[in-house]
């Protein structure tokens, strides 16, 4: 067992902070739904569809971009 009571206050509330984070992730995060890559793959889907652009009729003109 550790004995935190022989450290600063400080240094107690830090251990309990990790010790909870740990709690988190180990514990607490096997319970958690897993997401599977199709679910992963629908949501970016989602994300950039609302980007998608059409670019069909841009044209580069690298002399008017030097020109500004």
């Amino acid at each position: 067992m550790i004995d935190i009571h022989r450290l600063p206050q400080e240094a107690q509330d830090e251990l309990i902070d990790f010790y909870q984070f740990l709690l988190e992730r180990y514990v607490s995060g096997k319970r958690k739904r897993k997401v599977t890559s199709v679910d992963t793959d629908r949501e970016v889907n989602i994300f950039f569809d609302q980007y998608n652009i059409d670019l069909g009729g841009f044209t580069f003109n690298r002399d008017e971009l030097y020109a500004r």
